[in-house]
């Protein structure tokens, strides 16, 4: 069976202007060890190792860095191309799932692969990740340190395109792992809900969602590069002081789903059971004059 490696793109400094899930069979990443969910991750190490056994890759990156240098073998795919802006209605949502199967499908990927998403620095392979973890995909994991945390390891990196023969992708959609519109405007003044916003406190203290609470998605990697995930211990720490507790429902939201998405895979990592992406997210949640807003 192929591994297909995934690489998402983005500058964490400009982004954006519930599901299947089966113990991985590639070897998660143990830096730092004891996550609820250890089989999200991967270090560059045992991605060398499932490269050999046939795992794909997939960058998340600008198609320009892709080429600049990459993980040989991987195909590319930038998150703009995985963007669901519009959740107000099933059909928006059917249309966008036909399409981000079809570009899975030109990028040589089917629903059996083993696939290893990474980044170049960025976090946003996570996006990537919540879109397969939606589709059901049983075994996918993204890159901890993403493209510097495999220079370390492998000391150097392809260059060029990669031209995968086309495939059919066919997911299982898990709607439990997606907060459509109408879903955030009823937890709206919920008890049992938190509304998570991950953009920075400038962003946040300009317009948010009324309620929400703001833990910028940095917070969940090291400063330092490669930015590996903080440990089960630091993280817990950081969404329980901010009253993000896994006893409620999580709907995390950013501009347009990007930056969210790497704390939907973040809090999924330290084994929170119910969090659902807001998409759309502020981006949807403004375009509607008639929805509040807090400052």
């Amino acid at each position: 069976m192929a591994v297909s490696l995934i690489a998402c793109g983005g500058n964490p400094a400009t982004p954006e202007a519930g599901s299947s899930r089966a113990p991985a069979s590639v070897s998660p990443s143990a830096s730092p060890i004891g996550y609820a969910r250890g089989d999200i991750l991967i270090d560059a190490q045992s991605l060398k190792q499932g490269i050999a056994d046939g795992v794909r890759v997939v960058a998340l990156t600008p198609r320009s860095e892709h080429d600049k240098g990459h993980i040989e073998g991987a195909v590319q795919i930038d998150w703009p191309d995985l963007e669901l802006s519009d959740t107000s209605s099933d059909a928006s949502v059917q249309q966008w799932r036909d399409a981000v199967q079809r570009k899975l499908g030109a990028l040589g990927l089917s629903a059996a692969d083993r696939i290893v998403i990474y980044d170049e620095g960025s976090l946003f392979a996570s996006r990537l990740w919540w879109v397969l973890d939606y589709f059901g995909h049983k075994d996918v994991r993204v890159l901890n340190g993403g493209l510097p945390a495999w220079m370390q390891v492998s000391g150097g990196a392809a260059t060029g395109s990669t031209n995968p023969a086309p495939a059919t992708y066919t997911g299982t959609p898990n709607p439990a792992v997606l907060a459509q519109l109408g879903t955030v405007q009823s937890a709206v003044g919920d008890s049992q809900v938190v509304l998570l916003d991950v953009r920075s406190p400038d962003e946040y203290r300009a317009g948010h969602i009324p309620g929400a609470v703001n833990v910028p998605y940095l917070q969940n990697a090291v400063e330092s590069t490669p930015k590996f995930w903080k440990s089960q211990a630091d993280l817990q720490r950081i969404y329980t002081a901010a009253g993000v507790v896994p006893e409620k429902k999580i709907i995390p939201y950013c501009s347009t789903g990007v930056r969210s998405a790497v704390t939907f895979l973040t809090l999924t990592l330290i084994g929170y059971p119910d969090v659902a992406l807001f998409s759309g997210s502020w981006a949807e949640w403004s375009a509607h004059p008639d929805l509040p807003v807090e400052k």
